[in-house]
């Protein structure tokens, strides 16, 4: 696939990547802005040494901020695979446990009582447990298990007592685990919004110091930049 690249009247201001860019947009722009230092230093027959070592300390900054958001962009997209969607997956299958083992826990104690208490017990409807929203059927369910300890005794009942408290805890600490991956990823988001905001703020400080060197030449400082505005019509060759 080729790259085409529009050129655009001078006149027409650049809008550089700011601190509202999504990640791949201010990568995108730190990668331009970098290749560009780069291809001006080994290119541009009519700069000095002087001019070329500016180049590379530039490039070294522009690159230091490209490592920076690409990590922390990583991080963000590496823990919402690794952690977060794992603990839902738990919480998914958890749910599933837990409903099989509330289905065998009423017909258990209907057939070792009575259906009148097994409906007292886990509610006529059994579906008013099962298809309950999910962050709530824990609860629900321990507070079965307490009128089960309550009512009458049965062989088995300590088992299922324990087998419910067992199902419905698990999984209460899947939503608890899932919390605080939301947590830790709040806070990666936060530092990936930092990363780019401190890359917008490197970009605008290399325009300027670009145009303060190069001061009648600001089509030559505008191909240092990804311009991240609205689309606009093309004129000359691409």
């Amino acid at each position: 696939m080729s790259l085409k690249f529009a050129r655009y009247p001078s006149n027409i201001a650049l809008m550089l990547a700011t601190k509202d860019s999504t990640s791949n947009t201010m990568l995108r722009a730190l990668a331009r802005t970098r290749n560009a230092l780069d291809a001006a230093s080994e290119l541009d027959v009519d700069r000095s040494n002087a001019d070329r070592d500016f180049f590379a300390t530039e490039k070294a900054l522009i690159d230091a901020h490209f490592e920076k958001v690409d990590a922390a962009e990583r991080a963000v997209y590496l823990h919402d695979l690794r952690e977060k969607r794992k603990h839902q997956a738990r919480i998914v299958v958890g749910d599933a446990v837990l409903d099989r083992g509330v289905r065998r826990g009423k017909k258990r104690v209907a057939l070792e009582t009575n259906v009148e208490t097994a409906d007292r017990v886990f509610a006529e409807d059994i579906s008013e447990l099962v298809d309950a929203e999910r962050h709530l059927e824990p609860g629900l369910v321990l507070d079965c298990v307490g009128r089960l300890t309550k009512d009458v005794d049965f062989n088995g009942k300590s088992d299922l007592v324990t087998d419910l408290t067992g199902r419905a805890q698990r999984q209460a600490d899947n939503f608890q685990a899932r919390e605080a991956a939301e947590r830790i990823e709040s806070s990666l988001e936060a530092d990936l919004e930092q990363a780019i905001s401190k890359a917008a703020d490197a970009l605008y400080g290399l325009e300027k110091r670009l145009l303060e060197r190069f001061p009648r030449d600001k089509p030559y400082v505008r191909a240092f930049f990804l311009d991240v505005g609205p689309k606009r019509k093309k004129s000359g060759n691409e």
